[in-house]
């Protein structure tokens, strides 16, 4: 059942950054979530991870989509995700240019439905968070 709950989880995220839906969004993860992010070493808590690497990034981003995660373990009430992403981000100049990464996922059972407890993004090597 979690894993289940998990691949719908992130199709969610997947659509809600696709929409640049903040606020749908944190509805996905818990207030105290621990985050590795592009533009901050650590973020702690919701309101961090919104303002220091959502909100930089996703508006510069486009057509982006979580590919079937490599690695998916489950426990009772809990469940680790890794999995690849592509996007195309946005040039100074207007243009766009293909993105590559990976994520590690961390998602618990509370109030009923799954939550992200910590959340580490990052693009594959060489390839540049916001293009030049």
């Amino acid at each position: 059942m979690v894993k289940v709950e998990a691949l719908e989880w992130l199709k969610e995220w997947e659509r809600l950054i696709n929409d640049v839906d903040f606020e749908g969004a944190r509805s996905l993860f818990a207030d105290s979530v621990v985050s590795f992010g592009t533009f901050a070493e650590v973020l702690y808590g919701l309101d961090q991870l919104e303002a220091m690497q959502w909100r930089k990034i996703w508006p510069t981003i486009r057509d982006f989509k979580f590919e079937e995660p490599k690695i998916l373990v489950f426990k009772p009430g809990i469940a680790t995700l890794a999995v690849l992403w592509h996007s195309r981000g946005k040039t100074k100049d207007g243009g766009w240019y293909r993105r590559k990464g990976r994520a590690t996922l961390v998602l618990k059972k509370a109030k009923g439905s799954l939550r992200c407890i910590h959340s580490h993004l990052s693009m594959e090597p060489g390839i540049p968070a916001l293009a030049e």
